[in-house]
């Protein structure tokens, strides 16, 4: 084309969008002060640190003889980090932007691994091609979409104006995590709203990203060295809502794509999307394939810099290796790859398996023998540039191989699955569970092996009466219907809403599960301090806490399990956390029933428990109201995580009001190192007298329900604090017309929150003879020791039991005051007047240093981080 006719085109192009950019040109330059007065302190925008960090290679090599790497281990290349030089706009050529956000880790290795592939893969290309790792928070979306400044001279720092020969066209790789209802996690949701503001400003003229002048040119996809490329992958989970999954990389890649831009990979006509699935297993094989895609079209690409007419590529040579004496013939190429070799070098789109360059070009809807037409564009250019726009047409990567399957496969039978695939069970295996049958699991508590050493039992030996070397802890469930932030199986179990898996027979799992068990209890013998007595009666299990992962409640034949458990004397704890209502109203009568109540509001509970059913509130709400009609023990249990779900005190008072729930247990949640799975730290821990604080308060909120009740309505039962065992954090409340008696010697409140678990097996007999049998709570109390009651000097410790504590450490204090100056030393004496006095002034330094006595920093992956001054002294050892 001349260069008047390109002059003309300008004007023309020029004329008409004036108007409509007049308002935006004044809005983006707002906001690019804004921008540089943030980074006045940081004049350059440098990538992530971690940049350098990828995933080892393995065999897979480049046209240079060079090791590509696939997701695996994680390793260091400290020859070159992009973090040496500031970032390039995105839209300058001979560019490729990785963006990515993260919080588990996942989606940043992902990331990580390509930059490395395509950074040595680039390396040594005779024109100098960017290519730059960062979060997607690190740009300004509107700057960097609608100002393409640096479109002639690359990011101004002379490399693509000593670009010499051919440009290829900038690339933007987003790799994505879905989070909550569809979302990016809260630090990045600024992509989003970016984007779609954009998108539908009235001030952006339609598709700012197409370069209009090789958009005229004959076979423009291909030939486009100035439009920017787009291609994107997402991390997500089928267990959620279908609708959700992976939803953030397929909603930012249509937004980009409908600003203009050309995809980057595409098959049968229709753009990839790629997508892992974390609930499957394989999401490291998903993004590996979707990665190779990705590699080759960027070498088709590059193929003028790196040669790589001269040299086979890496899929090249993969796809000729696999080639030979696989189809019957030419024409015979359904469901093969060995055709591939035959595309041309111009071929764009990364295609199909079976794509050829006819079918590319059939399925963009183009003729390139039509002489009137020399247009040839992709689906995005299915309308006129200014005119209404398609929603873009996306397929994810994962449903290319199921449109190709042969039709004569549709036919065939669902064949059910086993729960646990080998790598959750390798994992699992690692931390100590005995994996039964396709989807139980037993394992060893740490309280079984501390009292069989006579070093105290659970808070449920305090709380209950339960001997603690004489329970098992199992699940007919490895699967969960939450992912909770506190949970300390790290999410290493899988994830459902519903069971969808082989289901094995419950007399052959508890069967196993004993077996299981008593095995355990044997390889105990050789730890230093086992009471023999109490090994042996260890051989005899008693009781069966259904607490140790997933959610044993989703096994269909739960029911099942539960008789046989009882038949064979074993009395019965399950928790639940209160997502299949249904199943609890349907539940047999058992020893005691537990509903987690992990937050007060919808909110916090999306945010603690991240729930896989959208109606996770409501389910919650109904799962507690059903514990109101049931004849037995029902518990609601409160796990709090101080930062994130211990205010609203009113709210779990309402909730706690909903079921009339005989027993209450309130407990900090216990930190269990870090993981990618949780985003919990040490500070969110509560110590013993801010979870009684809170018991206090949560008391006193159920009284005020209920003196607050309306004449004619049933009132709430009267709770009151019953027991404590502060080794766990753990307090008690509990009703007062079903647990507590008056005491005719003393004439107080006399608790009897134990079990008189022989009784309940006889009451559960007589229930499996005749199911229209029904007993109550008070059919099978027992006394509560005085050392297991709130206030006592025990503290909830079994006195028969010895206190250990590692390598002799010994608080430094003993007692505080209600402000959190201690009052007493190591050995219970009073401190001097002096000592308290020097305490209160590093206390109240402390205090002005944090402003209110108190901060809570909200880091960038979603970590809350407690600075609190009451604290400073507690914790403190020393050695004895």
């Amino acid at each position: 084309m001349g260069t008047s006719k390109q002059n003309v085109t300008s004007i023309a192009l020029a004329s008409l969008t004036a108007a409509t950019l007049v308002g935006y040109t004044l809005y983006v330059s707002s906001r690019k002060k804004d921008s540089s007065k943030s980074s006045q302190s940081q004049p350059k925008r440098e990538s992530n640190d971690e940049s350098s960090t990828c995933i080892e290679p393995d065999t897979t090599r480049n046209h240079q003889g060079q090791a590509l790497p696939v997701p695996g281990q994680i390793n260091v290349d400290a020859s070159k980090s992009p973090s040496e030089s500031s970032l390039r706009r995105i839209q300058a050529s001979n560019t490729i932007t990785i963006a990515y956000a993260s919080t588990t880790g996942t989606c940043k290795g992902f990331a990580t691994s390509l930059h490395f592939c395509l950074d040595k893969l680039l390396i040594h290309s005779k024109e100098p091609i960017k290519v730059q790792l960062c979060t997607v928070d690190e740009f300004d979306w509107w700057d960097e979409l609608l100002n393409n400044e640096n479109e002639e001279d690359g990011d101004g720092d002379g490399d693509a104006k000593a670009s010499t020969g051919k440009v290829a066209p900038p690339v933007v790789i987003f790799i994505l995590p879905t989070w909550t209802n569809g979302s990016l996690p809260e630090q990045y949701g600024s992509l989003l709203t970016s984007l779609d503001e954009v998108c539908h400003d009235w001030r952006v003229a339609p598709r700012p990203l197409r370069n209009v002048e090789e958009g005229k040119k004959k076979r423009a996809h291909w030939n486009d060295s100035k439009t920017l490329q787009v291609a994107s992958f997402g991390m997500g989970s089928t267990a959620y809502d279908s609708t959700t999954f992976c939803k953030p990389a397929k909603d930012v890649f249509k937004y980009i794509m409908k600003l203009g831009a050309r995809s980057l990979i595409s098959s049968q006509g229709k753009s990839v999307v790629g997508t892992g699935d974390d609930d499957a297993g394989d999401c490291k094989a998903d993004f590996k394939e979707w990665m190779e895609r990705v590699v080759k079209r960027i070498e088709e690409m590059h193929a003028h810099n790196i040669q790589i007419q001269e040299e086979p590529s890496v899929s090249e040579n993969k796809n000729k290796s696999k080639s030979k004496g696989c189809c019957k013939s030419e024409a015979d190429t359904s469901g093969c790859g060995c055709q591939e070799e035959k595309v041309q070098e111009d071929e764009g789109g990364g295609g199909g398996c079976c794509s050829t360059i006819k079918e590319e070009e059939e399925s963009f809807n183009d003729d390139d023998d039509d002489d009137d037409n020399d247009e040839v564009e992709d689906w995005s250019d299915d309308e006129s540039d200014y005119g209404e726009e398609k929603e873009p047409d996306v397929m994810d990567l994962e449903d290319i191989g199921n449109a190709m399957q042969p039709s004569n496969t549709s036919g065939k039978s669902k064949v059910l699955k086993e729960m646990v695939t080998p790598k959750q069970s390798k994992a699992l295996r690692k931390e100590g569970y005995r994996i039964i049958g396709t989807h139980s699991a037993v394992k060893l508590c740490r309280w079984t092996k501390h009292q069989l050493r006579g070093r105290g039992g659970c808070y449920k030996h305090t709380f209950y009466g339960i001997t603690s070397y004489q329970c098992m802890e199992a699940t007919p469930s490895l699967a969960c219907a939450n992912k909770c932030v506190f949970c300390w199986r790290h999410h290493k179990n899988p994830v459902g809403r519903e069971w969808r898996w082989k289901t094995d027979d419950p007399n052959m799992i508890v069967d196993l599960a004993v077996k299981e068990h008593i095995d355990m209890i044997k390889e105990t013998k050789g730890i230093p301090g086992v009471l023999k007595e109490r090994w042996e009666e260890a051989h005899t299990v008693r009781h069966c806490a259904l607490s140790l992962v997933g959610e044993p409640i989703m096994y269909p034949m739960i029911d099942e399990f539960l008789a046989d458990l009882h038949r064979r004397d074993i009395s019965t704890f399950l928790v639940t956390n209160g997502q299949h209502p249904q199943a609890i109203e349907d539940l047999r009568p058992i020893t005691q029933l537990y509903v987690s109540v992990d937050a007060s509001t919808p909110e916090t509970l999306e945010e603690i428990d991240r729930p896989l059913f959208r109606d996770a509130w409501d389910r919650l709400r109904r799962s507690l109201k059903s514990l109101k009609v049931k004849g037995q023990r029902t518990v609601a249990r409160l796990t709090i995580v101080k930062g994130w779900n211990s205010d609203e005190i009113s709210g779990y008072a309402k909730l706690i009001a909903l079921g009339h729930c005989s027993l209450v247990e309130v407990k900090g949640v216990t930190f269990c190192g870090k993981s990618d799975a949780s985003n919990l730290n040490m500070s969110n821990t509560p110590w013993h007298h801010e979870v009684v604080a809170m018991v206090q308060k949560l008391q006193k909120e159920l009284k005020k329900l209920r003196d607050e009740c309306p004449e004619g309505q049933e009132k709430i039962p009267e709770y009151g604090i019953a027991c404590e065992h502060k080794h766990s954090v753990s307090v008690l409340l509990a009703r007062v017309d079903q647990f507590s008696v008056d005491d005719p010697e003393t004439g107080k409140r006399r608790w009897r929150t134990w079990i008189d678990y022989d009784k309940f097996t006889m009451l559960a007999a007589k229930y499996a003879e005749d199911p229209t049998f029904t007993f109550g709570v008070e059919d099978y109390l027992d006394d509560t020791p005085k050392w297991a009651l709130f206030g006592a000097e025990e503290e909830g410790f079994d006195p028969t039991d010895t206190r250990h504590r590692k390598k002799k450490k010994h608080p430094k204090y003993t007692k505080y005051d209600s402000d959190g100056i201690p009052t007493h030393d190591d050995d219970r004496n009073p401190l001097g007047e002096e000592d308290r006095k020097r305490l209160r002034g590093m206390m109240d330094k402390k205090i002005s240093e944090l402003g209110d006595g108190m901060s809570v920093i909200d880091l960038k992956g979603g970590e809350k981080v407690i600075d609190d001054a009451s604290l400073m002294f507690r914790g403190l050892t020393v050695i004895k």
